[in-house]
């Protein structure tokens, strides 16, 4: 059906977009599974494509706004979902949207999710946008190059920690929930692929006094990695506080979130 609809519609896939869509019917349903969806949704599609996952999530959802980038797929995309009334298509740029306004003109949902599957060079921006909604989304699902979401969960101590791994971890709880095969995309990408949720927090996964200088404690730690933690503070102007039970000669990368908001508080 997908290759049906790209040459009907004359759609070449654009790989400086990043466009790979997923085709296998399996794979789509887990992701819409993966949302935990009822009728009491409206549910953020990032990244339409023709449609194929849009189809699982308005069977599911009350309603879906999708939004799709590129406006040669609009048509094709219109055609697959011919028979859903309870979707909205969206031709633009979701990094410049007006999202709570997007979802505001479909009033009366209790829950707003999003689930997305993106070109991966947006995800850390995406995410971070998503995050910091005024829309207050209770949950994101998304499709991400498999080595972001091995960052997003990784423990303190391992390579893969950094500061998007605390940024991520200090407003959701994520978890992955499968991998996708290279084989289920068409054209197949390079990297593996995996589906990660981020259920969004009421409150910060820890407290800290000042939420910006913590943010900026944690950047300075990881901007110097090879630096001890009380060097990479003091190269990001922020000194060191006497009497900190947390060791300097440690480096940033050993620090859990807790330790990193108790740093900053005595800073």
């Amino acid at each position: 059906m997908i290759r049906e609809l790209l040459r009907k519609y004359d759609i070449r896939l654009n790989k400086s977009l990043g466009q790979h869509f997923l085709s296998d019917a399996g794979q789509l349903k887990k992701i819409a599974g993966a949302a935990s969806l009822t009728k009491d949704d409206i549910v953020l599609e990032v990244g339409t494509g023709i449609g194929t996952l849009t189809k699982y999530l308005a069977e599911k959802a009350g309603f879906v706004v999708s939004v799709e980038l590129d406006k040669k797929l609009i048509p094709a995309a219109k055609e697959y979902l011919k028979d859903f009334d309870n979707v909205e298509l969206v031709n633009d740029d979701i990094m410049k949207c007006n999202i709570p306004k997007l979802l505001a003109a479909h009033p009366g949902y209790k829950h707003k999710k999003v689930v997305a599957n993106v070109p991966y060079y947006i995800t850390t921006p995406l995410i971070t946008l998503l995050i910091g909604s005024k829309a207050k989304f209770g949950s994101i699902v998304m499709t991400i190059q498999d080595e972001v979401a091995q960052r997003i969960v990784s423990e303190p101590g391992r390579k893969q920690y950094g500061s998007f791994t605390v940024y991520v971890n200090y407003y959701t709880k994520p978890e992955i929930k499968f991998r996708i095969p290279n084989s289920a995309f068409v054209p197949p990408p390079e990297v593996g692929s995996a589906v990660i949720r981020l259920n969004i927090l009421d409150k910060p996964s820890v407290k800290a006094k000042d939420e910006r200088l913590f943010f900026r404690v944690v950047r300075a730690a990881f901007n110097q990695r090879r630096k001890m933690l009380k060097n990479a503070l003091e190269a990001a102007n922020i000194k060191w506080p006497a009497g900190s039970d947390i060791d300097g000669k440690r480096r940033g990368e050993t620090l859990s979130i807790e330790e990193f908001a108790k740093l900053a508080d005595s800073v």
